[in-house]
């Protein structure tokens, strides 16, 4: 039964397997190859200078700085309110159980009338809060829908012996929360940082330009303005340098808690 389910299982994956072979994986091969080449009419092998040319880009430099910025103001943010709510919803019955659905809300609203708003509010704001708090009303609902899953997975019955032990809500949650759910957190955080780098669309229409302030001008802006202007190397040798930063981050964080479960 067993191998007959696994065998099923399996013939269910391929679909999706194949679809990310042919939409993410071979386009992206392309990719890299653009990014060693001269130009799209200049095919020509030009090494790493592709690389070297973007690296010493002043206005790369500048959205890196500013996407680093952003992940490290709004991801902890994003975790921490994800954790708190989380609890606290699921500790509040069907009013918590509503709350927590209409956190999903922001996900369905149409961007450009909630930008208006946005604009409207911040009007006389100059820097970058304004695009931070549009990232933390947009994606802070798909983080509390995540760990109210995990909360859900977790025995009443421990939380009911630890405050039998003069547990209070810190200890509880401390103590047995975070250890438990401490793998669908980190994905959530790992979710953080990926909403970072989407946080393009409400940027671009908050600012109605290409070019944004200088402390809002991120990595999107750029990978965009080099599409507008054709060219695809540099595009493509940024694309390639974020994906192995996300996924040296992705890397980092399941290899810290396979750490952490083999010392257990």
């Amino acid at each position: 039964m067993k191998r007959k389910y696994g065998f099923k299982l399996k013939l269910c994956v391929l679909p999706a397997a194949a679809g990310l072979l042919v939409f993410y994986f071979l386009p992206f091969l392309k990719v890299i190859y653009y990014s060693f080449i001269k130009g799209q009419y200049q095919k020509s092998f030009v090494g790493f200078a592709n690389y070297i040319d973007v690296l010493k880009n002043k206005y790369f430099q500048m959205a890196c700085i500013n996407t680093l910025k952003m992940i490290a103001c709004c991801v902890p943010v994003f975790l921490a309110a994800a954790v708190l709510l989380s609890i606290l919803y699921c500790g509040s019955g069907a009013v918590g159980n509503f709350l927590r659905k209409l956190t999903i809300l922001p996900l369905l609203l149409p961007s450009v009338s909630v930008v208006a708003a946005f604009v409207l509010l911040f009007a006389d704001v100059d820097s970058p809060l304004p695009v931070y708090v549009l990232f933390l009303w947009k994606y802070l609902g798909m983080g509390i829908v995540i760990v109210s899953s995990a909360l859900t997975a977790v025995e009443p019955q421990l939380y009911e012996a630890a405050r039998m032990d003069g547990a209070g809500f810190w200890a509880l949650h401390g103590r047995i929360t975070l250890p438990l759910c401490a793998r669908p957190i980190g994905f959530t955080a790992v979710l953080g940082v990926v909403y970072c780098f989407r946080t393009f669309r409400e940027s671009y229409l908050y600012y109605g330009s290409n070019y944004p302030p200088d402390y809002s001008y991120t990595l999107q802006y750029y990978m965009n303005n080099q599409f507008l202007k054709l060219n695809y190397q540099s595009m493509a040798v940024s694309s390639i340098l974020i994906t192995l930063v996300l996924a040296a981050f992705i890397a980092l964080c399941t290899g810290s808690r396979k750490e952490r479960s083999g010392d257990r």
